[in-house]
């Protein structure tokens, strides 16, 4: 794919121009520095007029038939004043800006600002990669050391520390600050066909335990915080998750009211968060911010009220018919590897802003074609956790013999 550039549609960013160019901020946009990323210097080319640009995805042509755009991007040296290279490519400033502006649509110009941003001299070393990963997005105004600053103040919890051991693991390699884990299990020779941040010499310990001793030893930089118990309420993770950045939920018990617990805790503090699950041919994770797309009770509510079989399911919970069998867990570790590692990286996104993230909500990952597709569960006004109707005098989710009753009062009007 050629994306079309011209000196024509440098000129429409006139609008963006004449905001920095105006009164006191005039002076201050003259004196910068643009510079182009060394990256860019070698993958740019002119020949027959017509300037090649190659990037990772596409390719960007821009129409220069005598010369001056080339001349432009050569002057973007980091060293000349926007005022310097408006007179030596015989242009006016405004216009010049406007072309800064251009190449900053294409994250082709390195920030104004290069300091490390609050970063060790051992830091920026052992994030030397992360940085040159982050130097794709960045832009006059953000610049990569800023990203990765967002990671070393961020807090995360992870809850369930079987596949959440995975996603501790990455957080902690991509320089989170610090890590909260919950769970009150141990861990079992038959996790380790997929928990592979454990080891046979671990097994019989707390998995608090071993996962705070590992991540110690794969960045001890970070903080490491553990919370050994069941999540058996809202209640319980109040005072856990107060001043917590972001939630990501990998426990799978109690089913169902378990992440309805988390769901409701998230709600209170406003934390967003990432609900994960796997099976033997698909893993989804489903992002939710609160009070602005559906929350699980959403999602709950939207897939019982749609599918008969599912809410009979529910009824059969609720009046304790639902036989409690155990078919086993269908986590295989190159599934649970990838799911985690995009999980990981959905999370990255989110603390840092790097990237918006996946577009919709809800991501299911298809295992054997590997295709993800995405859907949004709206934000119900029949929620009795982020809708119109959500209870007020307490933290707990209700009940799920009210969900039913929704559904049921939903399917009557």
């Amino acid at each position: 794919m050629v994306r079309p550039f011209s000196v024509d549609m440098l000129r429409q960013r006139l609008g963006v121009a004449k905001f920095f160019l105006n009164g006191d901020e005039k002076e201050g946009v003259i004196t910068v520095r643009p510079k182009l990323k060394p990256y860019f210097k070698h993958v740019t080319s002119s020949e027959n007029g017509i300037i090649r640009v190659k990037m990772e995805r596409t390719s960007l042509e821009i129409n220069d038939p005598e010369g001056k755009v080339m001349a432009f991007i050569d002057y973007l040296d980091g060293e000349r004043t926007l005022e310097e290279i408006a007179q030596k490519c015989q242009m006016s400033t405004e216009d010049a800006w406007n072309g800064v502006q251009m190449l900053n649509q294409y994250n082709m110009l390195e920030a104004l600002d290069q300091e490390p941003m609050g970063l060790t001299e051992r830091e920026q070393l052992r994030y030397k990669n992360n940085l040159t990963y982050f130097s794709h997005y960045e832009t006059l105004e953000e610049s990569k050391y800023v990203f990765q600053q967002r990671l070393k103040n961020s807090k995360v919890a992870v809850l369930g520390l079987g596949s959440g051991s995975v996603i501790a693991a990455w957080l902690a390699s991509m320089g989170v600050g610090k890590i909260i884990g919950v769970d009150f299990d141990r861990v079992e020779l038959n996790n380790l066909n997929r928990q592979f941040f454990y080891t046979e010499d671990d097994v019989g310990e707390l998995k608090t335990q071993a996962t705070k001793r590992r991540l110690e030893k794969l960045n001890s930089d970070i903080q490491v915080e553990v919370h050994e118990k069941e999540i058996d309420s809202a209640a319980f993770l109040i005072d856990i998750l107060d001043g917590v950045d972001f939630v990501v939920n990998a426990i799978d018990s109690p089913p169902v009211q378990g992440t309805r617990f988390v769901n409701a805790a998230c709600l209170h503090h406003r934390i967003p968060a990432i609900h994960i699950a796997i099976g033997n041919t698909i893993g989804f994770f489903y992002r939710v911010t609160p009070f602005v797309n559906g929350c699980t009770d959403c999602r709950l509510l939207e897939t019982i009220r749609n599918d008969a079989s599912a809410l009979d399911r529910m009824r059969r919970r609720v009046d304790g018919t639902l036989p409690k069998v155990d078919f086993g867990n269908p986590g295989f570790a190159p599934n649970v590897a990838t799911l985690t590692a995009l999980v990981a990286s959905e999370v990255c996104k989110q603390l840092t802003g790097y990237h918006k993230g996946q577009q919709q909500a809800f991501t299911i990952w298809d295992v054997h074609s590997f295709q993800l597709h995405g859907k949004d569960f709206p934000r119900l006004p029949e929620c009795p956790s982020c809708g119109s109707a959500r209870a007020q005098q307490s933290v707990e989710p209700c009940s799920l013999a009210e969900i039913v009753d929704i559904v049921e009062g939903m399917h009557a009007r």
